[in-house]
C-alpha cells in the first residue's frame, strides 16, 4: 500500500508525457514479473453500484440525456464482454449507464486520465489501461483482461480502437481481440451501438453472442460478423430517429462533426493523426485519404485540369 501511494505521488509530479511513459513502464514491469493480475473484483463491483447513481446525476445535470431504444441481452452465468461503438467524449459514461452491471473498462491511450478525477473514478470502478501503440503494453493488458474474465468479471471494450471519424461508415473495422478473449475465456459478447446527437445519446444493446465450440482460427471471420451485428444495431438507432432531408444537411456538416468530437473536452489532446494511427486497417484496406493523397502532389496544368473539375 505504501509503495502504491509513493508511486502515485511521484506520478503527480510528472508532466503528461513523462507520466504516460512512467505508467506504461510500470504496467509492463508488473506483467513481466507476473504481478499484473486483477484484484478485489467484488470490491470494484460494490464501488460500481455506488458510482452509477452519481454518474447518472452528473450526466443529467450536464444536460446529457440517454435513451436505450432496445436491450436484447439475456442473463447468463458466463462472463460478458460488452463491445461498444465509439462516439467520442462520453463513451465510458454512456456505456456504463446503458450496461448497469459491474464491468471493468478497457481504456486505450488514457493520456488525459492518469492525473484527473475521471481517471480516478474509472480506477475505482475497475479499469484496464494501455497505450495501444506499444505491443508489449497491449500484451500485458490482454493478459489482465483474460485474468478478469476467468475470475468471472465482465469487460467493457471498444473494438474499433478509435473514434469513427468517417463521413459515411457506420463504424470502423474491428480488432479481433474481443472475439479472441471470448473464445479462450468462455465469455459471451454483447454488442452495443452508441449514437450521439449533440447532448442526446442513444444506445441499442444486442443479444448475447456465444462462442462456445468456435475455432480460434476463425477469429477474423467471427470478428467481421460481430462488426456486421454492431453496424445493424447502429442502423436501427438511425432508423428510430427523425429523418433528415438531404437539402437540410449543411455543407459544413462533416467539419462541424469533427469539431464536436475534438472540442468536446478542453483536456482532450487527441488529434486526427492519433485517431487514424489507432484504427485497425485490415490487410489490403486503403482509406479514401490514401487513395486521393496524390492530389496534393500534382502541379495543376492544362493536361490535368480535369482532375480539379476545370
Amino acid at each position: 500500500m505504501f509503495e502504491s501511494l509513493k508511486s502515485f505521488i511521484y506520478m503527480l509530479s510528472l508532466d503528461q508525457k513523462a507520466c504516460e511513459e512512467y505508467c506504461r513502464r510500470q504496467r509492463i514491469e508488473r506483467f513481466r514479473e507476473g504481478e499484473d493480475g486483477v484484484k478485489r473484483i467484488p470490491l470494484h463491483s460494490v464501488a460500481h453500484r455506488i458510482l452509477m447513481p452519481l454518474l447518472w446525476c452528473d450526466q443529467y445535470i450536464a444536460g446529457k440525456r440517454l435513451t436505450v431504444i432496445n436491450d436484447a441481452r439475456t442473463k447468463t452465468k458466463k462472463p460478458i464482454i460488452f463491445c461498444a461503438t465509439h462516439i467520442g467524449g462520453a463513451d465510458a459514461e454512456m456505456s456504463l449507464l446503458t450496461i448497469h452491471d459491474p464491468c471493468w473498462v478497457v481504456v486505450g491511450d488514457p493520456r488525459e486520465l492518469y492525473k484527473n478525477f475521471d481517471g480516478a473514478l474509472l480506477e475505482i470502478n475497475g479499469a484496464i489501461m494501455l497505450d495501444t501503440q506499444y505491443k508489449e503494453d497491449r500484451k500485458a493488458a490482454k493478459a489482465r483482461m483474460a485474468d478478469l474474465l476467468k475470475k468471472g468479471g465482465n469487460l467493457l471494450i471498444y473494438p474499433e480502437g478509435a473514434q469513427d471519424v468517417s463521413p459515411n461508415a457506420l463504424l470502423n473495422h474491428l480488432y479481433a481481440g474481443a472475439v479472441e478473449l471470448a473464445i479462450t475465456c468462455g465469455a459471451d459478447i454483447v454488442p452495443i451501438a452508441l449514437h450521439r446527437d449533440k447532448n442526446k445519446y442513444y444506445a441499442n444493446v444486442g443479444a448475447n453472442i456465444s462462442y462456445e465450440g468456435c475455432d480460434y482460427a476463425e477469429r477474423y471471420k467471427l470478428t467481421s460478423e460481430l462488426r456486421d451485428r454492431m453496424a445493424t444495431l447502429k442502423w436501427e438507432i438511425i432508423e428510430a430517429l427523425p429523418s433528415v432531408n438531404r437539402q437540410d444537411v449543411k455543407d459544413t456538416a462533416y467539419d462541424d462533426f469533427l469539431h464536436d468530437v475534438f472540442a468536446m473536452d478542453a483536456s482532450y489532446t487527441w488529434t486526427m493523426d492519433d485517431v487514424k494511427a489507432s484504427m485497425f486497417k485490415p490487410e489490403g484496406f486503403v482509406d479514401a485519404d490514401d487513395v486521393y493523397s496524390f492530389m496534393d502532389r500534382i502541379q495543376p496544368n492544362i493536361n490535368n485540369a480535369f482532375l480539379f473539375g476545370k
